[in-house]
């Protein structure tokens, strides 16, 4: 129980005291009314917050460790440095791995001439001009096999899209038919009015009319609009019946069309496959093989030497501020030691431990409050963890906190703001209109202009609200500011907030 409440039980029970010293002097004297205020039970949720110790880490932290060795020929990032993702950190003398790149290239390019020297004489221009024209019918042959099925599903669409049309446009008709059906009426009805109005006999009489012509008016505007609609899609509807069928006739005359140049293109094709099996040369397929595993290889030597200057080129590989810095310009950088220390500060993890019940209540995404020097800062939670710690017995829980920068510094201790008690409720009242009276909750709520005493089952609560399980309904008017002339049965006035002080 916090100081409020017990300095709130401790007034209580001195003003019982005082009441009772003084019962029978009161009940002489001429009782006036009590002024106070009320106010009805609201619905929602009633939280309790509970602080922790955490400490703050970086949400990302990386040591960037070279993969190669060697004297360092430039250092480009500082401590407290912000860097970029690829940034270049520092260099390594890359000499000899330089030389090595050249090697594989020129390597490479041997092996590409030799490729080129083998095969450039092996092929008869003839059979080179035969191939050529073989793969383009075959590509054309292909082509238009596709264009036939496109233009035949194409048409099969236009026939389900016609379809679907007539429905749809029988479906229109019925619309304008009843929207027509609907007008006429209302139109009927309104004629019906005017004519009841020019024979109207009283100035009550033409009000009366007046009135169901005010409300019949707009609904005869609406139900020609709505005519008018329904004439304009059945009106589209015709139009676009009319374009899938001229389509449906184009697309029957290019079917025909391709379906033609189809065997047309079949009988060149075999022709050319025949003259291709006479003059064919005797194709080289194990030199031609070994030629190719031969480019492969040096192809593979140029990528592993491109890889391997790349090594003495060391980047950034996260965004962020640079912790630390372990080698100098003219210095030696050794492979496998962290050269860099960069942290992503952008989102900070607090950590701190909560006890198993506390736990219990907690979920990822829940927000927390983390506090430092006098400033505030929102988070989530972002892990709970399952296992309590040996020692404490404790569950760490981590929560992301993000745009606090620098004024998170790594390692600092802060404290943590998390709601470990919830309940959801329809009545909830504020915390100062409840009394207590060894150990029993009451309120005074008004009744026929008294104050009625009321005892109630109190469930959560904080320094603001009380959750009420048991002893209010929803239309309970609770009196809300406090007065030394509250009793059971008092007569009393409400008033608003101002004037009950």
């Amino acid at each position: 129980m916090n100081g409020k409440k017990l300095m709130a039980m401790g007034l209580v029970v001195t003003l019982s005291m005082t009441a009772a010293a003084c019962s029978q002097k009161e009940e002489s004297a001429e009782i006036s009314k009590v002024s106070v205020e009320v106010q009805t039970p609201e619905s929602g949720e009633l939280t309790v917050e509970t602080s922790y110790i955490g400490s703050i880490t970086p949400q990302e932290q990386v040591y960037v460790i070279p993969k190669a060795s060697g004297t360092v020929t430039e250092v480009n990032f500082a401590v407290g440095d912000t860097v970029q993702e690829g940034d270049v950190l520092f260099k390594i003398d890359d000499e000899d791995a330089q030389r090595q790149l050249k090697t594989a290239k020129v390597g490479y390019q041997a092996a590409q001439a030799g490729v080129t020297a083998q095969t450039s004489g092996a092929r008869d221009l003839q059979n080179y001009q035969t191939e050529e024209q073989i793969r383009q019918l075959r590509d054309k042959l292909y082509e238009t096999d596709d264009t036939i099925d496109e233009l035949e599903d194409t048409l099969g669409d236009l026939r389900d899209a016609g379809a679907q049309l007539s429905g749809a446009r029988q479906q229109a008709q019925a619309g304008v038919d009843a929207a027509n059906v609907a007008y006429t009426d209302l139109q009927n009805q309104v004629n019906d009015l005017e004519r009841q109005k020019e024979e109207a006999q009283t100035e009550a009489d033409v009000a009366f009319i007046d009135a169901q012509l005010a409300e019949l008016n707009p609904q005869l505007a609406a139900s020609k609009a709505a005519l008018d609609a329904a004439r304009k899609g059945l009106s589209e509807l015709d139009a676009k019946i009319a374009s899938v069928n001229a389509s449906k006739t184009e697309l029957k005359a290019g079917i025909q069309a391709a379906e033609d140049g189809y065997e047309t293109i079949n009988e060149n094709l075999a022709m050319a496959e025949q003259a291709y099996a006479i003059t064919q040369n005797q194709i080289y397929p194990e030199a031609d093989a070994a030629s190719a595993a031969s480019v492969a290889s040096a192809a593979l030597g140029v990528e592993s030497a491109e890889a391997y200057v790349g090594m003495f080129t060391v980047k950034a590989p996260i965004s962020g501020v640079v912790e630390a810095v372990n080698v100098t310009k003219n210095g030696m950088a050794a492979a496998g030691n962290p050269a860099f220390t960069i942290s992503n500060k952008e989102s900070m993890t607090v950590t701190f431990h909560v006890a198993e019940k506390a736990k219990n209540t907690l979920m990822i995404g829940d927000a927390i409050t983390v506090e430092h020097n006098g400033m505030t800062y929102s988070g989530n939670i972002t892990e709970i963890g399952t296992m309590a710690g040996m020692q404490t017995k404790l569950f760490q829980v981590k929560a992301s906190v993000k745009g606090a920068g620098d004024s998170l510094p790594n390692g600092v201790s802060v404290k943590v703001y998390a709601t470990t008690q919830r309940q959801q409720s329809n009545l909830i009242i504020p915390y100062d209109s409840v009394y207590f009276s060894a150990g029993d909750a009451y309120v005074y709520c008004v009744e026929d202009g008294k104050a009625v005493k009321t005892e109630i089952t109190v469930g959560l609560m904080n320094d603001m609200e009380v959750v009420v399980e048991d002893g209010l309904t929803e239309e309970s008017q609770i009196i809300a500011n406090w007065s030394s002339k509250l009793r059971n049965g008092a007569e009393v006035e409400i008033v608003s907030a101002e004037e009950a002080e």
